[in-house]
């Protein structure tokens, strides 16, 4: 008995040692921001948004981050007015959302899983056109079609709103950066966990050349 006990305490051992380095794994792979190829410019000025992360494993009712959830009603009605804008504006609006293939993360947190309703964008977000990026990345151009979709728009300016200002906003407005993009960020339609970080973070931002429109 107490040997089967051993073993099985052992296996039980090894299985959260497997999870925690995968855990990892996951982290060091999902935070990495690309270098990319430099955009040549089109001379068309043309400029997409993009939207990132508003899902329903996100700000949805499935969201396990509660602070999220409180600010979503305000953050949606901002960015669905912000697409509204850009429609008129003639901007490409893109929408990039999230979704989760590696089954031992899913097994700890399965919110934005392949399939899963969570993966789905916010059914409060207004969608105003087909180009939908699906990401497994922090980073939007990582292993994704975007770079494919503004190049064929000639895009050379993007506009950023979505979450989490301090990940995967701020990777996607990085990686931009480093293609050579004239970047835009608008703070009413980003949010953070907290406040005071997102207000932290948007001066970040502007050190980094990204224009803050009010």
């Amino acid at each position: 008995m107490k040997k089967i006990l051993l073993r099985l305490l052992m296996a039980i051992g090894a299985f959260i040692l497997i999870l925690v380095i995968n855990y990892v794994i996951f982290g060091i792979t999902a935070s990495r921001i690309t270098e990319g190829t430099p955009i040549t410019s089109s001379g068309s000025d043309h400029t997409a948004l993009l939207v990132i992360d508003i899902q329903e494993g996100t700000t949805g009712d499935i969201s396990i981050t509660d602070s999220y959830k409180i600010q979503s009603d305000l953050l949606i009605r901002n960015i669905n007015r912000i697409v509204s804008e850009a429609h008129e504006e003639k901007w490409s609006v893109i929408y990039i959302r999230s979704e989760v293939v590696n089954p031992l993360m899913n097994l700890l947190n399965n919110t934005l899983a392949k399939g899963s309703e969570g993966a789905k964008l916010d059914k409060r977000l207004s969608i105003s056109s087909d180009l939908i990026v699906t990401k497994r990345r922090n980073d939007s151009f990582n292993r994704t079609k975007l770079d494919q979709i503004l190049t064929t728009y000639n895009t050379d300016r993007l506009v950023v709103v979505g979450l989490d200002a301090a990940h995967c906003v701020k990777s996607a407005i990085i990686a931009a950066l480093n293609r050579g993009y004239q970047v835009a960020a608008i703070p009413e339609g980003i949010i953070a966990e907290k406040e005071a970080d997102k207000l932290r973070i948007i001066e970040e931002y502007q050190i980094l050349g990204v224009e803050i429109i009010e």
